[in-house]
């Protein structure tokens, strides 16, 4: 996982061009602009949530 955010974060471009072609897949099987939102906001808890363990792990190895 870790040499995949390093890649992704040496390609912008690939994110927007994933982003893009997931919302044209989600359009194009019927899901509405709520629901689209809705996994958005899934996914920004999910990484919200790792960042915060991330975090946790780093503070309890610093003890």
């Amino acid at each position: 996982m870790q040499a995949l955010r390093h890649e992704t974060h040496a390609k912008p471009r690939a994110l927007s061009i994933l982003a893009r072609s997931l919302f044209r897949q989600m359009r194009d099987q019927g899901y509405s602009t709520e629901q689209i939102i809705g996994l958005s906001s899934e996914l920004l808890e999910l990484v919200s949530k790792d960042l915060r363990s991330g975090e946790e792990s780093a503070l309890a190895a610093a003890e």
